[in-house]
C-alpha cells in the first residue's frame, strides 16, 4: 500500500517540530502529501478572539513548513481547527484520508498522569485511532535519525 497522506500535529514544540521532520523523511521517498495540524482548546485561547487566535496560528503554522518543509519537494496542507488536539487530528486524518498519523511523543503540556510515558495528546491518538500512528520521540542529542521513533501503530481500516 503506498501511503498519500500523513497527517502531523504540532503544538510547535521542539518535539512537534521533530516529528514534523520525520514525517517529511517519510512522505518524500512515497510522494505522499503531508497535512500539518494545529489545533487549540477555547480555555487556553480565551483572552483572544477566534479569528485572532486561528490567524497567530497560521503563521505559526506556516513559519513551520518553510523551516521545515520547504524544498523538500514534499507537498503540505496547514489546517487551524479549535477543540481538543487529539480528536482534532483523528477528524483531519478522516477528511484527507490519511494512511499515518504522526505526533511527538511530548509537546508544550509535558507528561500526563493518565500516560506516564506520553503525553496526553499522544496517548488518546494512539488509543482512539483506526489509523497506524508513529510517535516520534525528540532524542537527547537532537542529532538521531528516523529510526529514533518511539514506536509505532499499524492500524488498517478507516478512523
Amino acid at each position: 500500500m503506498q501511503t498519500r497522506w500523513i497527517v502531523v500535529g504540532t503544538d510547535f514544540s521542539e518535539g512537534a517540530r521533530w516529528a514534523l521532520q520525520q514525517a517529511v523523511r517519510l512522505a518524500g521517498p512515497s510522494g505522499a502529501r503531508l497535512a500539518l495540524v494545529h489545533a487549540y482548546e477555547d480555555q487556553i485561547e480565551a483572552s483572544r478572539s477566534a479569528d485572532d487566535v486561528a490567524g497567530a496560528v497560521q503563521e505559526q503554522l506556516d513559519a513551520a513548513v518553510t523551516e521545515n518543509v520547504s524544498g523538500s519537494g514534499v507537498a503540505v496542507e496547514t489546517f487551524v481547527r479549535r477543540g481538543a488536539p487529539w480528536e482534532k487530528l483523528l477528524n483531519v486524518a478522516v477528511e484527507v484520508g490519511a494512511d499515518l498519523i504522526v505526533v511527538g511523543a511530548t509537546g508544550q503540556r509535558g507528561l500526563s498522569s493518565a500516560a506516564n510515558l506520553l503525553g496526553s495528546v499522544a496517548y488518546r491518538v494512539v488509543a482512539s485511532s483506526t489509523r497506524s500512528v508513529l510517535i516520534s520521540r525528540l532524542p537527547a542529542n537532537k542529532t538521531a535519525n528516523f529510526h529514533d521513533a518511539l514506536f509505532a501503530k499499524r492500524n488498517e481500516g478507516t478512523g
